[in-house]
């Protein structure tokens, strides 16, 4: 198989709230399982990986309104927010990716959301599309107009890193440029986790102890992974940073004959070793890999069975689970042991896996060892990671990753031009307080230039002017401070360069920027355009606005027939539907502003045509709402038509 880079992360898991922040827990050994929040599950006890700011969303950002965001299932909100996040880190910008064949593949098999939408009995209509799975990935598509494959994948535990291998497949066969791939599992209803326990599958102490003797079950976590996957040969053509590369996998059942649910160390066996044949590799180029590793005293005697006969016989192997840390994701557990991988690769480290003290398993035999502390990773060319994932119907996955190609050292030193821009004045200053915090290790303020510019633009935009990390740094901390062009104190540098700076500065424009920069590379990792978040609800309020009447009122509108103030009164009318329709108050601009880019789709438009018609009297069109599609044009139009049914 042609080998496909990963040039894009993000993650939303226990403990972390992007792939940085993953990484040092990792290294620092840290458990991010705890008690049951006490606003989860309703003051119930026990264990599980949670993750915070669910219950935070920025509607405006992704075009919605606030009562359309209220009624989508929070796994279709944490996407939106996970797929601007992993697109930034690859440095791409959505004008760029606009109508282009871009696929998204999700893995996914929670409906806790929809489950409690159902059982309230208080429907909306944005309630069908907002809680339908197969909205985790089209919501994607549609945000960044793509084009390409859009599909959900449910396979049980192992859904998100077949949605990988489907993404891979897609873009290997030119279905597809790029794809955006991973999984999502949030974990709203207790009552599941009920059922999990009749079932028999959780661990009484809330820990994952993965081929420990005490392995008891596992703990259940929560979250959600990206991934940003691109041919190789693309990827170094056009300068994007490759956090590694995919050199292969593969999918398979068990196919019986034991009972569903019963794992089978002869299929686990075989899906790791096409997935070799399909990279190009030998069980000894094999140097770790991240178990699917539950903790369960039924599936780890079988994995270790099955890893032991694929690679173990070829070379002793090193093994850990990251659901030791963060509990068992379910659906989204093989996009977080992917990414641990990825991090791993990129950054030369193998963290250890918890909860390990002595095993009940043949490891010595099977010539497999668990990492107990953390340790360097140095891979050669040739050699490679493995990622396993399960699904409790018997469809498994396994992906084999290797080490990016030696990157040239493309960004030269000199004089830069760091192009910062945001949604808002608010978001812009954040950006470059974040800039100031981050470290870009590796790389030089030409690669940051870089990085930046290829990033989506937006209005509101600030230029930072410097040589050395210290002057940048200095201009980043006058921008925080609302400052829109920083340049160092007594600076007198190239012309050329505050001549760029100033033309970015008035129109965005990146090319006189670029032009100075010569080679460079993307730098992985800069921090994302920050999110104005709000809050809604993680589960449906079980009470909603009374529906509207569909009696007509004449003798309301006999009562403007002669008011002078007609046109007022019917302004106020269609701001106020307008405005319930939302759920949020109106802009103050909105008036000329068109109801789509308000974030009214067409069916909320006809339903501010009903809503009109049926406080005023009148017999609108559905379709008059397209042909006056703002609130100054529908004004005058509804005072037109009254005015005409009052003579």
């Amino acid at each position: 198989m042609s080998p496909i880079a990963v040039i894009g992360m993000s993650c939303r898991l226990p403990g972390a709230a992007d792939p940085a922040q993953f990484l040092r827990n990792l290294v620092a050994g840290r458990s991010s399982v705890t008690e049951v929040p006490r606003d989860r599950w309703q003051g119930a006890t026990g264990f599980g990986g949670f993750v915070d700011g669910l219950d935070a969303f920025d509607s405006g950002f992704f075009g919605l309104s606030r009562r359309e965001a209220t009624w989508m299932d929070p796994q279709q909100r944490l996407l939106l927010e996970l797929a601007w996040e992993c697109v930034e880190d690859a440095a791409v910008s959505t004008a760029d990716v606009r109508g282009s064949r871009w696929g998204v593949f999700v893995g996914a098999g929670a409906d806790d959301f929809r489950h409690r939408y159902l059982a309230s009995g208080s429907f909306d209509r944005y309630g069908h599309m907002g809680t339908s799975r197969t909205m985790l990935a089209n919501r994607i598509s549609y945000f960044f107009g793509l084009r390409g494959p859009s599909e959900v994948v449910d396979t049980g535990q192992s859904s998100s890193l077949v949605a990988v291998h489907r993404a891979l497949s897609a873009v290997r066969a030119g279905e597809c440029e790029a794809a955006i791939a991973g999984g999502v599992n949030l974990n709203l209803l207790r009552e599941v986790t009920e059922q999990i326990e009749l079932w028999g599958g959780l661990s009484p102490d809330g820990r994952c102890h993965t081929f420990d003797e005490r392995a008891n079950g596992y703990v259940r976590g929560e979250g959600g992974g990206l991934v940003v996957l691109k041919p190789l040969e693309a990827a170094l053509r056009d300068g994007d940073a490759v956090h590694a590369v995919i050199r292969g996998s593969a999918t398979a059942n068990d196919g019986g004959p034991d009972l569903p649910g019963v794992p089978s160390a002869e299929s686990q066996q075989d899906v790791i070793e096409a997935a070799h044949k399909a990279a190009g590799v030998s069980a000894s180029d094999v140097v770790y890999v991240e178990l699917h590793g539950t903790g369960t005293p039924v599936g780890d005697p079988v994995e270790a069975k099955a890893l032991g006969a694929a690679v173990g016989q070829a070379r002793k192997v090193k093994v850990g689970s990251v659901k030791t840390n963060i509990g068992h994701l379910e659906s989204a557990a093989g996009v977080a042991g992917l990414i641990k991988a990825c991090l791993m690769i990129r950054d030369g480290v193998v963290p250890r896996s918890l909860n390990f003290v002595k095993s009940a398993l043949p490891l010595d035999e099977l010539n497999l060892e668990v990492v107990t502390r953390c340790e360097d990773l140095v891979l050669h060319q040739h050699e490679v990671v493995g990622v396993s994932s399960f699904g409790m119907g018997g469809t498994n996955a396994h992906v084999v990753l290797g080490p990016p190609p030696a990157a040239d050292q493309r960004g030269q030193a000199g004089e830069v031009v760091w192009c910062l821009s945001g949604r808002s004045p608010e978001a812009l200053a954040e950006l470059a307080r974040r800039l100031l915090d981050h470290d870009p290790a590796g790389h030089t303020p030409a690669d940051v230039a870089w990085t930046l510019l290829h990033r989506t633009r937006w209005d509101h935009r600030a230029v930072v002017v410097g040589s050395t990390w210290d002057e940048l740094r200095a201009g980043l901390a006058k921008v925080v401070a609302g400052n829109s062009f920083a340049v160092p104190q007594g600076w007198a540098g190239d012309v050329r360069v505050l001549s760029a700076a100033g033309r970015h500065l008035a129109d965005g424009d990146p090319a006189p920027v670029l032009g100075l920069l010569g080679a460079a590379r993307k730098v992985p990792s800069l921090p994302a355009h920050p999110f104005d978040r709000a809050e809604f609800p993680i589960l449906p309020e079980v009470t909603v606005a009374a529906e509207v009447s569909t009696t007509g009122t004449p003798e309301f509108r006999a009562e403007w027939k002669d008011s002078p103030d007609r046109s007022w009164l019917v302004r106020s009318l269609v701001e106020r539907e307008l405005a319930d329709l939302l759920g949020e108050p109106l802009p103050g601009n909105a008036s000329a502003v068109a109801f789509h880019d308000l974030g009214v789709d067409s069916q909320a438009q006809m339903e501010l045509m009903d809503r009109i018609n049926n406080s005023t009297g009148l017999s609108l069109a559905d379709t008059d709402v397209f042909d006056c599609p703002t609130i100054d044009e529908l004004t005058a139009h509804v005072n037109d038509r009254m005015g005409e049914s009052c003579a």
